[in-house]
């Protein structure tokens, strides 16, 4: 196993201060002190922001000694219609060095019929971990470059969440030369380096993909229709924030935030359970008569009261069948009941359809990925996709409203 290395410096504290020029000559000083001129150096590209930054911050130092390579274990996005494999390659259409690694006949079969949230994330690490050493062995590599952000470093040692980035232990060093960013400054770093602007303002997506958007027991045909249906959602969003701003999301420069910051659809098991002690409180409310259902499936939430988290922390869903949905300031006073009722997670039903599994739609704004607030969508709107996601066999639709902390933004 080899060691760790981290770029750790102090960033402004206003954000318009922070030079992305000066970040960038300091890291390719860092990396030319650490690595030998005849070194290759791998990266572990996944597509999102992070990692292509990195790429492209370093590749002018770096050049054909730099080999990116891209994981296909079959959990990764569809993007307006395109395997994310194929996204992600046109990003390095002009780099020496650039592989796509097939892995999803070991991946998937692996996965198939495990419920836990830890434990299909270690697994997907450790089917990952495989594809990367073998790979860094064939190339001869002495360095993998890893595009840590400062969030997941702060998540990781408050939450005790695994964190697919940080628990991996490759056989040669690794450099996170993003350590000491937020998303934000990355953002700005990935402009300075060359990325186009669609992309520095892609939206954050985590290293395991689709798989946290898999609840309850894992199965292939699950993980198919949720990447439709994520698909879906994604571009539903994007044409909504079109129709309102004119570009699919809003930038604003004096505090490097995107809104949305992300948005995505999961599923769960279809199997819940009625609350009936619940419905006279939830329906008085909601103004409107309500049935509350709990589901089998937890998912992950935080304790604000715990500074740093012994374990990682699950709970149900508390999943409202509304006669009318309610409106949104309604809405947060439901989940601010529900917190008070230990259910970090709520959603709010929007259709009922024959298929067989639940999907449900989720939007946040955040600054950091610290904490979060869900959106506002047109109710007109969510109908909308409800209703398309109907035609795609969804059992039940619905929006979650929850907020981090307590609850986490990917279940598990």
């Amino acid at each position: 196993m080899g060691k760790t290395y981290r770029y750790e410096t102090d960033i402004p504290e206003s954000f318009t201060d922070f030079d992305p020029d000066k970040y960038a000559h300091e890291v390719r000083e860092w990396v030319d002190q650490l690595v030998p001129s005849n070194a290759k150096v791998a990266l572990s590209g996944s597509g999102g922001v992070d990692s292509t930054t990195l790429a492209y911050a370093l590749h002018p130092i770096l050049g054909s000694r730099l080999y990116v390579y891209f994981i296909d274990d079959g959990l990764r996005r569809i993007i307006g219609g395109r395997p994310e494999a194929d996204v992600t390659a046109g990003m390095f259409g002009t780099f020496e060095n650039f592989e796509v690694i097939h892995t999803a006949d070991k991946v998937i079969p692996a996965l198939e019929g495990y419920s836990s949230g830890e434990l299909k994330r270690q697994i997907m690490i450790d089917r990952y971990l495989e594809a990367s050493n073998r790979f860094l062995e064939r190339l001869g590599a002495l360095f993998v470059l890893d595009g840590t952000i400062k969030a997941d470093i702060v998540t990781k040692k408050a939450r005790k969440q695994l964190q697919h980035n940080l628990d991996l232990a490759y056989d040669v060093d690794k450099l996170e030369p993003l350590a000491s960013l937020f998303k934000p400054h990355v953002r700005r770093l990935g402009r300075y380096a060359g990325l186009p602007e669609e992309f520095v303002h892609k939206i954050p997506c985590p290293g395991p993909a689709m798989l946290l958007r898999v609840g309850g027991r894992f199965e292939r045909d699950k993980l198919d229709v949720i990447k439709e249906a994520n698909d879906l959602f994604e571009q539903g969003i994007e044409e909504y924030m079109r129709a309102i701003t004119g570009k699919p999301y809003e930038y604003d420069p004096d505090t490097g935030v995107r809104e949305p910051f992300q948005y995505f659809a999961y599923t769960i098991d279809p199997a819940m359970h009625r609350f009936g002690s619940l419905e006279g409180k939830y329906s008085d409310i909601a103004g409107t008569a309500v049935e509350c259902l709990v589901t089998d499936t937890k998912a992950m939430f935080f304790d604000p009261a715990e500074e740093e988290q012994r374990r990682a922390l699950y709970e149900p869903t508390l999943w409202i069948n509304a006669e009318k949905f309610p409106d949104y300031d309604v809405l947060w006073r439901i989940r601010e009941e529900a917190e008070k009722d230990n259910y970090p997670r709520v959603v709010i039903q929007l259709s009922e359809g024959s298929g067989r599994y639940p999907i449900i739609m989720k939007a946040v704004n955040s600054s950091d990925a610290m904490s979060a607030l869900s959106m506002e969508l047109p109710i007109d709107m969510l109908q909308e996709t409800a209703g398309e996601l109907y035609d795609m066999g969804a059992l039940k639709t619905g929006y979650e409203i929850s907020k981090k902390p307590p609850a986490s933004i990917e279940l598990f």
